[in-house]
Order: structure tokens, then sequence, then C-alpha cells
């Protein structure tokens, strides 16, 4: 079925597709979801491989003098390149990446199609972003995990598939320990998760850190994690001092975030934006609502943000976010808030149906993320758009609809940045989303936490 009329009939059907979970008895695939029973319900084929992305970056790069493509890294494992694309040239700076776990593809894919619009696009709103925006995206930052080919997913042949890590074997040398919070060791081909790895300590290097800093977790397996003292970060506190340390801090060990931090500190961002995936989760209590089982939850919106709003009334799960980020300015942390509380509104324009299912995503920092690292030493605001399901446990057919709603919220904070309308957003629209519920899937004796990121 061609993508374009399965996202109609998806949208037709969104009531009883979307609005309904699988039992653990239920082994029929019905595409849409919620998840693809079996691995013949994944077909790989259905995204863009490095060499097709890296075609298709071309072919734009060669048709419209609006975008410029350079190479900015190459991959640890199978040194696949990795693409920086700019477009626009206003003065508010806006940086982006994607797939930064492998099997979380949904974010390439929809860059692409946000990258035909800006390259060919007319009309008033595709003119106002190209006008008032300087936009920087890395469409694919895991090149390793996107394209994890045979046994060691260095090959060319075999079997095709995703998976959240790079294929970077540890080297002795690049610093005291492995850090327990992002290398794989116990995989049969070891990586790093690179959304673990970035460095908020500027300009750091692999073995600048203090061997003070360290603890160590397992003794035998060479593990630990490095926790930072705060005077020591280099970052100036923005909003009140409410740790001695920072913990599990990423080592900026690996080629991907290390082309990525250069990329972001070059483009000098004031809004920093990210793509995920999440587990299989649902609406809390939305059976109540109208009869039927409860409705899935399409993409789940973040913002990151520090002890001000962390420390609100209305804010709930507090032990999770403790004191947030105090790295972060109030004013990022309020345009962070208005970026993910937009993408509901733009949702909402769809009616009742799979694109208005917008839940939160609970945040708490990570101190070696994209957005808790990286944000604060430009002063940026952030936000991250998740949608439901990992490529191998959500069916190929459903890829559409994903590409649909990440286009849609993407494209929605992109003009709404560009017209100003976005600081009209009532920041505590976003802490009124629900957070989701976890669902397991039946199919998948590994479960399906929601929390990914």
């Amino acid at each position: 079925m061609h993508r374009r009329r399965f996202i109609e009939l998806g949208l037709a059907t969104s009531g009883l597709a979307l609005g309904s979970t699988a039992s653990a008895n239920d082994n029929r695939y019905r595409p849409g979801g919620p998840w693809a029973p079996n691995e013949r319900a994944v077909n790989y084929s259905g995204y863009l491989d490095n060499e097709q992305l890296g075609e298709r970056l071309r072919r734009l790069d060669e048709r419209s003098d609006r975008i410029e493509l350079e190479q900015i890294g190459e991959s640890a494992g199978r040194g696949d390149p990795i693409w920086e694309v700019t477009v626009g040239d206003g003065d508010e700076r806006v940086h982006v990446i994607n797939q930064i776990h492998g099997d979380e593809p949904t974010g390439a894919e929809a860059m692409v199609e946000i990258l035909q619009r800006l390259a060919g696009g007319s009309g008033p709103k595709i003119d106002r972003i190209l006008d008032e925006l300087t936009i920087t995206i890395v469409p694919r930052a895991n090149p390793d995990g996107a394209n994890f080919v045979g046994e060691d997913g260095l090959g060319d042949d075999g079997e095709f598939r995703q998976r959240r890590y790079n294929t970077t074997e540890w080297e002795e040398g690049d610093s005291r320990y492995k850090n327990e919070n992002s290398y794989a060791y116990n995989l049969d081909v070891p990586g790093y998760d690179l959304n673990r790895g970035f460095s908020i300590i500027p300009g750091f290097s692999p073995g600048d850190e203090n061997e003070d800093w360290w603890s160590v977790e397992d003794e035998e397996a060479n593990l630990g994690t490095l926790d930072v003292p705060v005077d020591e970060v280099g970052l100036e506190l923005q909003d009140g001092n409410p740790y001695d340390e920072i913990w599990n801090a990423g080592l900026n060990l690996n080629p991907e975030t290390q082309a990525v931090t250069e990329s972001f500190l070059g483009a000098d961002p004031d809004w920093a934006l990210t793509h995920h995936h999440q587990g299989p989760t649902a609406i809390p209590e939305s059976a109540d609502e109208s009869p039927g089982p409860q409705r899935q939850s399409i993409m789940s919106v973040m913002a990151p943000y520090g002890p001000t709003h962390a420390n609100l009334e209305d804010v709930d799960y507090a032990s999770y976010v403790r004191e947030g980020n105090p790295f972060m300015s109030v004013d990022a942390q309020t345009r962070s808030l208005q970026l993910a509380g937009l993408v509901p509104e733009r949702m909402d324009q769809f009616g009742r149906g799979r694109l208005d299912t917008i839940t939160r995503y609970a945040y708490g920092p990570l101190w070696g993320s994209y957005l808790d690292s990286l944000c604060p030493q430009t002063d940026a605001a952030g936000a991250l758009y998740e949608v439901s399901h990992q490529s191998d446990d959500r069916g190929h057919k459903a890829l559409g609809t994903m590409v649909k709603v990440s286009v849609e919220g993407i494209m929605a904070t992109f003009e709404r940045i560009a017209d100003g309308s976005v600081h009209d957003v009532d920041e505590m629209s976003y802490f009124d989303l629900p957070i989701p519920e976890g669902i397991e899937n039946p199919h998948d004796e590994r479960g399906s936490p929601s929390q990914k990121r």
C-alpha cells in the first residue's frame, strides 16, 4: 500500500486501529499497530539505508540553491558519512538531530520530507521560515545502528536490521573506565548509547577527567560512572545550585557525538530539537472517556527545565525530575516548555484521531544527552519528539503515520519560531499533558519500556 493511501486510511479509521491494544492472546497483525507480532511484519527495506539517505540529500543539494550539504564526520564502525544540512538564512538559529539511536528511524525519514518542502516549496509559511531561521540538521547521527548488516553490523551482505547502539569496541586509554551508563558491554557486538555520550563540559576531550570523579560500579567488567563536581563543569549556574555533582556524565568518546557537538557549537543555536522513539504507550484513563479500550499515544513531547519549573507545585513525578538542569537559564526553560506545548495545539487541528494523541514524556536530566549537555552551552531552548514504537516492534506499514506526525510537529515548530508565536504558548500547558502508560508487547519477551530517550 502506498504511504499516502495508508495515511488517509489510517486517519479515517484511527478510532478503531489506534484505540485498541493487543491482548496476550491476540496474535493478529493489524496494519497501523499496535505492534508487529513477528519478524515478518517488519520490513527494514521500508527505511532509507545510509547510501539511499546520502543520495536523497545530494539530489536535494544539487536541485536547490537553498540547501547546503556537508559531511561532518563518519561513523565509528562502518565509516559511513554523517551529514549536515543547512537551510535558511535568518537570525534565529535552530539545530536538529535525528536517529541518534539506530532503531529510531522516523526522524530521518521525516527530515527528508521536510527538506523537500523547504528546498522546493513556496508560500508565506515556507518563505517566512527561510527568511527568519537558519536551520542546521543532522538527519542521521548514528549510521552504524541505522544500517546494522550481518553478524558484526559492518558488512554489506547478510541480515539488515537496526539497533540502538553504534559499533565501537572499547579501546584502552580512552578513559579509565567504560561508562556504565552508555556502553553495551554485554552485546555480541559492542557499542555505545550515543545519547549518553555527550559532554556537558565545554571543550572536553577524553582523558581530561579527574580520576577522583570516577565511581566503580563493576570491577570485573571494568565499568564505572563519571560523577563531576558542579564547580568543575565549567558552565555558569543559571538557576540555583541544587547539586554537589552531576552523575553519569558523558565522555564524548565517539566520532558521532564529536561531530554532532561540533555541528551544534558551530551553529550556535537558540533552539535545539531531537527526534526519538519510545516504547508502546497508552493515554491513561482514556478508556473512561468513551466506550472501548485505551487509546495509544502516537507521540510524546519533552522539554528540559531546571529548578524554577521543577519546583512548581503543579509538576508531578518530582523524584524523577529532582531539580532538573540548573545550567539552563529561566528564559531557556520557558522557551523549551513553549516548544513542547505547541505540538499538541497543531495536532488538535486534526480532530479526534491518531495525530491528536500527544502525551508528555517524563523529564529527568541525562547529563550525557544531547539536550542536557549541549543546550546550556549556547543558552538554547530544547525539545524532544518521541514517537511510539521502535522500528523492530511496530510493522513497517505504520511508518507513514509516524512520519506524518513527526513532519507536522517539526514543521509547526519551525513555523511558530519563525513568526514569533511560539512565545504566545502558555508554557504551563505542557504540564497539562498526561504522562503515558507503558503497555507490554505480548509478542516480545524483552518487554516494552516506555522510557527510551
